[in-house]
């Protein structure tokens, strides 16, 4: 079996962001390839498919966890390492070097570099925090490269971290907890074990925590515990999502509840639990979500598979990108090539 048919059979994207701009749509996946999609492809009214990505390859070595932008950077966070590629939108190229890179520190009695698994941006104070394999978030100046501050109370990896305008900081762990951290205090704040919860709690599934939302008054959350919504005055669990899968993605999208995982659909929900969409997906599972309302208004979701899934209204599926198969320059490049790879090699960096 050739590389190009490997990738597409074994395709894992973990990653996504939206540039500056709002015009380009980057992915990422285990392989540590970049695709790069211009947004005014989707925004044609013509029934004809999107046209062809551009990729920007990483190295084998690079595992793309997760992706963020910042002015002209795209930001990848990886396995013990954040870097910044600078983005050229007039010629639609991404920088061949690391413009500047961040090493996490490896704890005392760690023997694994700690993956870095999600990154959150606060654009009003050029400050990125990063949820890390080792439970640890790191507060990270985009100024100078300098770690600020880490916030240490989580026993296990942390999935997901977010913030909101009133300097709070969330984040959901391994551990089954999400912690509310303050960026003027030292211990975190609150603490939810949604796991405890029976209305909650799948047993087969764990008491991990996959992904955290917020919004002014609302924070979402979900892992092995079914999706649930705490009101961030009382933390009290106020509703209970029916998502069946394991949750790795969810937010609010247009005063709703989108939720995403381990499921054949993604669902939306209103507020007060009502289903509004069951939308179909070809991901094993789901692992990225990334939308906006303006100036081209879409939804990318993507996970374990060779298809970024596009919704234009949130509600209904309205395309899918192939990415292996369908990026510029490539058929020309695998003609050339065209030499068979390690099969296992390709296996492992997937799984």
């Amino acid at each position: 079996m050739k590389e190009r048919d490997l990738k597409r059979a074994y395709n894992n994207v973990l990653a996504q962001a939206i540039s500056s701009s709002h015009q380009y749509l980057f992915a990422g996946n285990l392989f540590g390839d970049i695709f790069v999609l211009r947004l005014k492809e989707l925004d044609q009214s013509s029934e004809e498919p999107p046209g062809k990505l551009k990729l920007f390859p990483q190295g084998g070595h690079v595992d793309i966890n997760c992706l963020a932008f910042h002015g002209n950077f795209l930001i990848v966070g990886a396995v013990g390492l954040i870097y910044g590629l600078l983005w050229n939108e007039k010629e639609e190229t991404l920088g061949p070097k690391r413009s500047w890179e961040i090493k996490i520190p490896m704890q005392v009695d760690s023997v694994e570099v700690p993956d870095v698994n999600f990154i959150w941006l606060n654009h009003d104070t050029n400050t990125l925090f990063a949820g890390c394999g080792d439970g640890v978030i790191y507060q990270v100046s985009l100024e100078d490269g300098r770690i600020q501050r880490e916030y240490r109370g989580h026993t296990d990896y942390v999935h997901s971290v977010v913030g909101n305008e009133a300097g709070q900081i969330f984040s959901g762990a391994e551990d089954g907890t999400v912690r509310i951290w303050s960026t003027t205090q030292q211990e975190a704040t609150g603490l939810l074990e949604p796991y405890k919860n029976p209305k909650l709690l799948r047993p087969d599934w764990g008491k991990w925590i996959g992904a955290v939302a917020v919004n002014d008054d609302w924070l979402l959350c979900g892992g092995g515990p079914k999706a649930s919504i705490y009101h961030l005055r009382s933390m009290e669990c106020s509703r209970v999502f029916d998502f069946p899968g394991r949750v790795h993605v969810c937010d609010f999208v247009d005063d709703c509840v989108f939720i995403g995982g381990e499921h054949n659909h993604v669902q939306s929900y209103t507020l007060n639990g009502t289903l509004q969409a069951n939308i179909p997906v070809e991901h094993t599972a789901c692992y990225s979500t990334v939308w906006q309302p303006a100036p081209i208004k879409l939804m990318s979701i993507a996970g374990f598979s060779n298809k970024l899934h596009i919704l234009k209204d949130f509600r209904f599926l309205d395309s899918k990108i192939e990415l292996y198969g369908n990026i510029v320059g490539e058929e020309d490049k695998a003609d050339a090539e065209d030499e068979d790879l390690n099969e296992e090699h390709l296996i492992s960096q997937a799984a």
